[in-house]
């Protein structure tokens, strides 16, 4: 074959020739198509162009002499993520400029059911050729669902969304949902405040300044300092002690268990139980209030019990102010609760999602052909969820109201035990009824009886001080 050179460009979408060769030893016709078929471009080739070179016989350089068809590209599937799941540890900065950081954003909380991205699925183009006859296929890139741990798919397998209440997270491109949140050391600075729609358990201590809230139980292996911990649904284990210094506060629906309770607010729902002491502390308990382990102390302080009160030493001999009760006031006003404002953070946090979704159903109504009855109808009740929801807002943001706890009880058949020594100096109320102990007792049991406060030994071998 005499010098012919045929180029197919890299995307194979031209080709073009070059002939170095005189007019005498010009190719023919004939051998410069078999180049071009030795080459294999079969797909575009301009012949008027081939037929020009051949008839003048002169050397020609690069010159296209075939084209492809490119094809029209369809749009490549495309993630609409109704949550930002890039982990911060950022803080937040206030509305005067100032970094917060104890609200660092890293934990993202979820509702079962509640999606969590979409697919806005590939749409088909256009498909081209090459020059070599190759067909272009022009549909676009479908995507994968990054379906995880407690996630689930719609059935018309285009959203993703949680399985559980908990809070999302990847881990190995998958999007994770857990409903204990573990943390592997202390609530501070470098965790922030603590928010989230499960159980929380807590390697390390809660730092002075810091808040945990959760709907279920909290487990906390160290110390609480002058901390708020708050469990809506469930128990409070502090499995070394409370240190509030005047400032903690301890709320739940459940009990609370804790080695020790110091210079803290404490309102629950059942019992508290404390292995040691509790010293200088306001403890409110629709439960029982029980100390029968170690020194099984209260000193100073409230403590209220709705079905009663067990320890071993109540009150001091110095005197401290010391006061134990069942029933009497509303003792927990501050409420288990979340507060209005929480509410409507709640609400306005649903408000962004409809939102999100409400965008989701209008793109994907766009991009489809056929857009279904059940999504139309899908639509419309998003919009209605919409505009219940500002309803809400608007609702309470119009109300304040704080609920309580606890309500007033008459108890009726309750008891306060103290095992060993309820000191002089002790304040004690049930129902409405108080008394006040001029004298240290041992052993006895206090209740009420025709409107008046009882003292009984519980031993005949044990006595009362003068």
């Amino acid at each position: 074959m005499k010098n012919i050179k045929i180029t197919i460009s890299e995307d194979k979408l031209t080709a073009a020739i070059s002939i170095a060769e005189d007019e005498g030893n010009f190719p023919s016709a004939d051998e410069v198509n078999e180049s071009i078929r030795k080459a294999g471009v079969i797909y575009g080739i301009n012949r008027e162009i081939i037929a020009k070179i051949v008839s003048e016989r002169r050397s020609v350089t690069e010159v296209t002499f075939a084209h492809g068809k490119p094809p029209v590209m369809g749009e490549n599937a495309k993630l609409v993520w109704y949550l930002n799941l890039i982990s911060s540890s950022k803080p937040v900065i206030t509305a005067q400029g100032k970094a917060d950081f104890k609200q660092i954003k890293q934990l993202i909380t979820v509702k079962k059911n509640q999606n969590i991205v979409s697919k806005l699925p590939l749409t088909n183009g256009i498909d081209g050729k090459n020059v070599i006859g190759e067909t272009i296929y022009a549909t676009g890139k479908d995507i994968i669902l990054p379906i995880g741990k407690n996630t689930g798919v719609s059935d018309n397998g285009l959203t993703l969304f949680s399985q559980i209440d908990g809070y999302v997270f990847f881990k190995n491109g998958k999007v994770n949902v857990d409903n204990v949140y573990h943390i592997k050391g202390n609530v501070d600075f470098k965790t922030g405040n603590v928010k989230f729609n499960g159980k929380i358990l807590i390697d390390g201590d809660v730092r002075s300044g810091f808040r945990v809230e959760a709907t279920d139980s909290i487990f906390i292996k160290g110390n609480v300092g002058a901390a708020d911990i708050y469990s809506k649904k469930g128990d409070i284990v502090v499995q070394l002690g409370i240190l509030g210094k005047g400032r903690a506060k301890i709320l739940a629906s459940g009990e609370l268990r804790s080695g020790f309770i110091q210079d803290a607010t404490v309102s629950v729902q059942k019992d508290v139980v404390v292995n040691h002491y509790l010293i200088n502390s306001n403890t409110f308990s629709g439960g029982k209030v029980v100390l029968l382990q170690n020194e099984g102390l209260i000193r100073g302080g409230k403590t209220f019990g709705e079905r009663g009160i067990e320890a071993r030493e109540v009150g001091s001999k110095n005197n401290i102010s010391t006061e134990i009760g069942i029933g009497g006031d509303n003792h927990c006003e501050s409420g288990l609760k979340e507060s209005d404002i929480k509410e409507i953070e709640a609400l306005e946090s649903r408000l962004l999602l409809a939102d999100k979704r409400l965008l989701f159903l209008n793109l994907l109504r766009e991009r489809v052909t056929s857009f279904s009855s059940e999504k139309e109808k899908e639509l419309k009740k998003t919009e209605e969820e919409i505009n219940n929801l500002k309803l809400q807002i608007k609702k309470l943001k119009d109300t304040k109201t704080e609920p309580k706890i606890l309500k007033n009880s008459h108890a009726q058949k309750k008891s306060i035990k103290v095992m060993d020594t309820l000191h002089k100096g002790v304040a004690i109320a049930i129902g409405h009824a108080q008394y006040y102990t001029e004298n240290t007792f041992q052993g006895v049991e206090i209740y009420i009886k025709d409107e008046d406060i009882l003292i009984e030994k519980m031993l005949e071998t044990r006595g009362q001080i003068e």
